[in-house]
Parts: C-alpha cells; sequence; structure tokens
C-alpha cells in the first residue's frame, strides 16, 4: 500500500497546514521560468536592413540594441532553441555541458598535447540556444586589464582602448556586488542602472573562506574587486545573476527588446553568406529541412562564435585562398580566416583532504531546493568562483599572466561524469573517484591567461551541417610550457597552509605513463602537456586587423561585420563573456554612426551627481558624455553616492529606410 500525503500527515490542523505547504512548492516549480521570444511569420525571401547570424551572447546584445533604431528592421536567426530551465538556475550551469544545448565541439588529436584526456583531445562546450555560451556559462565577471585593450588599440585602433571600452562596459553593467558598491574608489570603474546586473554574495561559502585564507598565507592580497585595474590579488568574483536567476544579454538586453520590426527564428541553421560582386546580400539557412533565402539591405553581421563564424565565413569563399581551393571553394576573399585561434591553457592539480570542508549531503540539497522554490536563496541562487592572479614578474605587479582557480568536491560526490565531461581519460577519472570515497577532493586550476601558442580552424568539408575542425594549437610555444612548474607547485602549496594542514591535506600526483621517471620539474612538465585542456574562452579566429577592421568590417567584403569573441585579435586576461557584450555594444554604435544614426540623445537638466548639478557641468546636455569622466574630473562628488534622474530620452534615427517590410507575411 502507498502512504498518500493525506494519510502520513493526518486531517487535523497540522496535517492540512503541512499538506498545503508541500502543494505550494510544488506548484512554485513551475514559476522558475522564462518567456522567450516567439518565432516571427516571416516569408521565404524577404528583407531586411540587418541579418544577424547567432542570438548568442554578442548576437542577442547586438539585436536588441539595433532594434532600438525604428527605422532599422533586423532578422536574428539562431540555430538552437530555448534555454531549459537549468540554464536560469545558477547551481545547474554544469549540468548543460555535453547536453542537447551544447554544440560538443572537440579540438583534433595530435598525438602530442593532451594525451591524458578521452580520445587525446579537448572539450569545447558551446551554447546552442537563444543566449549562446551565455546560457550555460559560470557566469562570472571578468572584463580582462588595461594592458589587453592597449594590444587592441594598436593593433585596430583608439575605439578599443582602455579608456573607451571602459564606457562601454559600465554603460551595460548594474553594480549591485556590495563589495564593491560601498567602496568609492572600485565604483569609478563601474556602473550602476545597466542592463544586467552584476552582484555578489554577502554568505561566501566556508571552502571559499578557507582557499582565500590559505592564499593569504602564501602571499596574496586579498581584493574585494577582480575588475579593478590597479592592483591584483586572491578574490571572489562578482557574478551576472539577478535575483537568484542568470542574467545575460539574452535575458536583460533581448528578451526586454521592445520593437515591431526586429525578427526572431529559431532553430534556423545558416549554411552561407550569399556573397555577389564583393558585397554581402543576404543568407541561406535551413528551417524544418526547408531552405530559405533571406537577404540585407544594409549588413550581414555574424555573430556566430569563434568556431562556426570561420566555418560560415570560409564556406562562403571568404578564407585562406590554399584551404578553400583544396575543398573546391570558390575563393571570394583570401584572408586568414580561422588562424590566430588561442585560449587560456588550462591544467588541473588535485589534492585530497580528510572532510569538513566542503560538506553536503542529500537533506541539505532538499533544503536548499525548497529556499531557491521559496524565494530565490541559497545555495542553487550562487556561483561562488573564486580565484587567485599571479604577475609574470614584479615589474608588472598589477597585470596577471597567470591564475589559479580552487574548488572543493565533497566525499561520495558525483565527481566520475563531471570529470568525464571536462575529458579526462576513464583510468584518470577512476583514480580520482576511488580518491573520492575516502577523501574530499580539491582541484586547482592552473590557467595561463596570455598563450603564445596559436592554432587554427578549418572546414571538415563543404557539408555545412560537419563540426569545423579545431587544431588548438596548445604548448606549440614551449614556452608556455615553461610556465607550469612554477604554477603547479604554488597550487600544490595549498596543502601546506595551516588549514589544510590540520585536514591532512596532501598532493595527488595522476599516473601518467609517458611521465615516470622524471625529476619534478620534468615531471610537472610532462604532466601538464598530457593534461592541458581549454578553459573554454577560445577567440582570435577573426581578428581585428587581419580578418575585419577596427569597425569589424570583414576586409574586401562589403556589407558584412564580425561581431563575436573571433574578432579579438588577443585574448584578454580572464573570463570572456563580459567583454563579448562590450564589443557587441560598441559595434551597435559603430552601425549606428555610420548610418548617421545618433546613438539615444539623454536630456540631463534634471540630474543630479553628489554635490553637482547640471548647471555646474558645462556641455552636460550633450549626447555620449561620460559620467565616470565627469566625477574623475569633480573633487566634490563622492562616487558612492551618485543619484542620477533621466527624463525626456529622445532617438533621433534616420528616415532613409531601403526597403518596407511586410511584418505579417508567412514562411512559405
Amino acid at each position: 500500500m502507498v502512504c498518500g500525503l493525506t494519510s502520513c500527515l493526518g486531517s487535523g490542523a497540522a496535517g492540512g497546514l503541512f499538506s498545503s505547504a508541500v502543494q505550494f512548492f510544488a506548484a512554485t516549480q513551475c514559476l522558475v521560468g522564462e518567456t522567450w521570444p516567439k518565432d516571427s511569420v516571416l516569408q521565404n525571401g524577404s528583407r531586411y536592413d540587418f541579418i544577424i547570424v547567432g542570438a548568442g551572447t554578442a548576437g542577442s546584445a547586438l539585436a536588441a540594441r539595433l532594434s532600438e533604431v525604428a527605422n532599422f528592421s533586423v532578422l536574428l536567426l539562431e540555430a538552437g532553441g530555448d534555454p531549459p530551465i537549468e540554464a536560469i538556475i545558477p547551481a545547474f550551469r554544469e549540468t548543460l555541458k555535453a547536453s542537447s544545448v551544447d554544440w560538443n565541439f572537440t579540438s583534433v588529436e595530435n598525438n602530442i598535447t593532451s594525451q591524458a584526456l578521452k580520445r587525446g583531445i579537448e572539450q569545447q562546450p558551446r551554447g546552442k540556444m537563444l543566449g549562446g555560451s551565455g546560457s550555460l556559462n559560470h557566469m562570472v565577471y571578468a572584463r580582462g586589464f588595461p594592458s589587453d585593450y592597449h594590444e587592441w588599440a594598436s593593433i585596430a585602433g583608439e575605439t578599443w582602448n582602455w579608456t573607451n571600452v571602459l564606457k562601454y562596459f559600465m554603460k551595460t553593467e548594474h553594480m549591485t556586488d556590495t563589495n564593491i558598491v560601498n567602496n568609492p574608489e572600485l565604483m569609478v570603474y563601474h556602473g550602476r542602472g545597466g542592463a544586467i546586473e552584476v552582484s555578489g554574495t554577502n554568505e561566501v561559502m566556508f571552502s571559499i573562506k578557507k582557499f582565500l585564507q590559505a592564499f593569504e598565507e602564501l602571499g596574496f592580497k586579498t581584493v574585494p574587486d577582480m575588475t579593478y585595474p590597479n592592483s591584483i590579488g586572491a578574490g571572489c568574483f562578482s557574478h551576472t545573476i539577478r535575483n537568484g536567476e542568470r542574467d545575460s544579454s539574452l535575458r536583460a538586453l533581448l528578451n526586454n527588446a521592445n520593437s515591431t520590426s526586429l525578427h526572431i527564428l529559431k532553430d534556423t541553421f545558416v549554411t552561407k553568406i550569399i556573397i555577389e560582386n564583393g558585397t554581402a546580400i543576404g543568407i541561406e539557412a535551413v528551417k524544418d529541412d526547408k531552405t530559405f533565402l533571406f537577404y540585407a539591405d544594409r549588413e550581414v553581421i555574424l555573430s556566430a562564435g569563434t568556431f562556426n563564424t570561420p566555418k560560415l565565413l570560409m564556406l562562403s569563399g571568404v578564407g585562406r585562398s590554399e584551404h578553400l581551393r583544396s575543398l573546391g571553394i570558390d575563393v571570394v576573399a583570401d584572408l586568414p580566416v580561422g588562424s590566430n585561434l588561442h585560449d587560456h591553457a588550462m591544467v588541473l592539480a588535485f589534492l585530497v583532504a580528510d572532510n569538513g570542508t566542503c560538506v553536503s549531503d542529500e537533506a541539505e540539497n532538499s533544503m536548499e531546493a525548497i529556499k531557491y522554490l521559496y524565494d530565490r536563496t541559497g545555495f542553487l541562487a550562487k556561483a561562488d568562483n573564486m580565484a587567485a592572479y599571479l604577475p609574470l614578474s614584479s615589474s608588472e605587479p598589477t597585470v596577471p599572466e597567470f591564475a589559479l582557480y580552487p574548488t572543493c568536491i565533497p566525499q561520495f560526490s558525483p565527481f566520475r561524469s563531471g570529470c568525464l565531461t571536462l575529458g579526462l581519460n576513464e583510468d584518470l577519472c577512476t583514480e580520482l573517484h576511488n580518491l573520492n570515497q575516502e577523501y574530499e577532493l580539491v582541484t586547482i586550476a592552473a590557467v595561463l591567461l596570455k598563450p603564445k601558442s596559436r592554432g587554427k580552424v578549418e572546414l571538415n568539408s563543404i557539408n555545412p551541417f560537419d563540426d569545423p575542425l579545431i587544431y588548438a594549437g596548445t604548448f606549440s610555444e614551449e614556452q608556455d610550457l615553461d610556465h607550469f612548474p612554477r604554477l603547479i607547485k604554488m597550487a600544490w602549496s595549498i596543502a601546506d597552509t595551516n588549514y589544510f594542514r590540520s585536514k591532512n591535506a596532501r598532493v595527488i600526483k595522476p599516473w601518467v605513463e609517458a611521465c615516470s621517471n622524471l625529476t619534478e620539474s620534468a615531471w610537472i612538465k610532462c604532466m601538464s602537456r598530457a593534461m592541458v585542456t581549454s578553459a573554454w574562452h577560445s577567440v582570435g579566429t577573426a581578428a581585428m586587423g587581419t580578418v575585419v577592421d577596427g569597425d569589424l568590417k570583414v576586409l574586401g567584403i562589403n556589407g558584412l561585420r564580425v561581431v563575436d569573441a573571433s574578432v579579438m585579435p588577443k585574448i584578454i586576461r580572464g573570463n570572456t563573456n563580459a567583454p563579448v557584450v562590450m564589443i557587441a555594444e560598441i559595434a551597435a554604435d559603430l552601425i549606428k554612426e555610420h548610418y548617421s544614426v545618433s546613438r539615444t540623445g539623454t536630456n540631463l537638466n534634471n540630474m543630479t551627481i553628489g554635490n553637482l548639478t547640471a548647471s555646474s557641468m558645462p556641455n552636460i546636455s550633450q549626447p555620449n558624455i561620460n559620467l565616470a569622466d565627469v566625477i574623475e574630473n569633480n573633487d566634490m562628488i563622492n562616487s558612492s553616492l551618485i543619484e542620477v534622474e533621466i527624463t525626456n530620452v529622445e532617438l533621433i534615427t534616420t528616415t532613409d529606410r531601403l526597403s518596407d517590410i511586410d511584418d505579417t507575411v508567412n514562411v512559405a
């Protein structure tokens, strides 16, 4: 006999109360979700001002910004569909990798590096859904550092210098992390009132506290803001989380775009850019096994990501002529598309320790679920990522070249499945799984932030549905590998700090057959070569300066731009999601300016900033004024007390509409 809820709880007052509570929580799970944009109803062969390929981090932001211009018609195409509920709940971020909403890209085995990984290949998870990788990443808010953008500016022009990109980071940002908001020195570099919330937590996990203490013992300064350009050390990241749910360019910008001239098609696979007489005029796509043609009167914009953007360019005849001709593709433009692929190089170090640092049990998990359903708080609502940044030398103490990312794994955790998702081979995962039956595991990801090694992306075939060939090129420059003995030893030294000594922590050196009978430093280099993998931040395959110009226009092709991580000429020192949003924000303004459309003009007559009023701010009524510049240049302002009231927002747009679009036609 199955005991029903009523008979278990009884029919009295207590039974009724508890029964109602259970029914309440059963119902609230239906409230965890989002109303995603609907598929538009479109006609095959219809025309738009702009066609954006890819509704990931960049494409979502760019489409939303362009749709602010009333006379711009925009078509946004996405190969995937709606994100699942796990994409909303921060703690479920790992469950989306190697799933149906992941492109599941992998590198090509080279028989040299990553031989301790399964099949000798690096995993390259990328989001195949609205929001792209911004719907499955760790939500870490990182920007890179000023020196990164000085490099960009030297290659692609002053649009990309630190001073200018900072304005765009601040434009999109709504900083609510109290560790930063309450510090005027830090807030000079952050925005309030932007679309995407950047939050923190006052409830730092016990394990994170112990890692921070360990890094302090090792000589690292604890810093409250991991994006602060004037000091580096160990600290907790802020995250793009709003009210216990993932925030992103999809949720904050695209989902709030209110324009009848923005059209979206999901589950639509773009197979080719149509280029005639040196001009991109449209795209070819497949949806529901039918082929469609859509035309762009102004521009086709690729936001398909570091792997799919070069693939689509090459399929359309834009790429290295030798490679294209080998596949029988007519060359439209001979450009180094797919070259310059690079990523942060990551090697895992392992410790084991007695229980007590990262305790978790099923009863606790169930209570966390109830907390989350009740008010979006607790463990499920957070992402407690932390890191320690290291400079290359004391001559540049505020420029990180390396990072250590520790993670605590409870005893009896389902570690094996995550280990295989990461790509470690069966033997290594079994070894670590067995240790986890007796001990807690501590993994420390040792990451090289500015690698010199380069790989490439090539076509597998002329079939657009074949994944591209990804030649990671990791450690193709030996000097990248030379850094890892120092870095891995630093990670191991956590075991020698006071707290972790009290937990009998010890280093685990995984068995790698090729690395036996070597000295310690030689073993570390051998192990690192065998275990290295991508940190999932690949960039550079349609880089500024070689494939696109400083305005992100493809060289030699009219009406074609690229707006995604592939345009980064050199990788930034940190996670790449926020910089991709910044790239999209700049691209939107570049496009508006190109077509003689003013950016949003703001009447600031009713503005107060600290002790300033509008009358004491010269030229404050001009559009594009940078509030950070005003703040920095006025001694009377306490930047933690900024209050801005904006009225009478006016959007000025062009009237030179190139075509009239019928918004009500059917797909045919």
